[in-house]
């Protein structure tokens, strides 16, 4: 998948999933960016910064993962560049991330 197939799926999921719930100006309220913010992520002329597309995520109710998959059941190979690796190491942080957090939480729950 090229950078720019890349930033088209995260467009039209971040369409898909805030349907019917947000428009761009509520999302962009919601998690503290500008209505432009997310007009320019949706029209495909940037990615957001990490921190955004986490709270993107948790706006929307998915994991930062689900952002970038392909809603269509084409198989999808992703293109090895410099920029989505990056990505790609970006994306697992986060999730390890999540992970640890919602295992502590769950830790916390059941310590005496």
């Amino acid at each position: 998948m090229t950078e720019k197939e890349l930033l088209e799926t995260l467009s039209q999921n971040i369409k898909l999933y805030r349907k019917g719930r947000y428009t761009q100006e509520t999302l962009a309220e919601k998690i503290g960016v500008s209505a432009q913010n997310i007009n320019n992520v949706e029209g495909k002329r940037r990615f957001p910064r990490t921190e955004n597309l986490i709270k993107i995520a948790e706006a929307l109710g998915v994991e930062v993962y689900q952002l970038f998959i392909p809603q269509d059941t084409t198989p999808v190979a992703i293109e090895k560049t410099p920029e989505t690796e990056k990505i790609k190491n970006q994306i697992t942080e986060e999730v390890v991330d999540d992970i640890r957090r919602i295992l502590n939480r769950a830790l916390d729950k059941i310590r005496p």
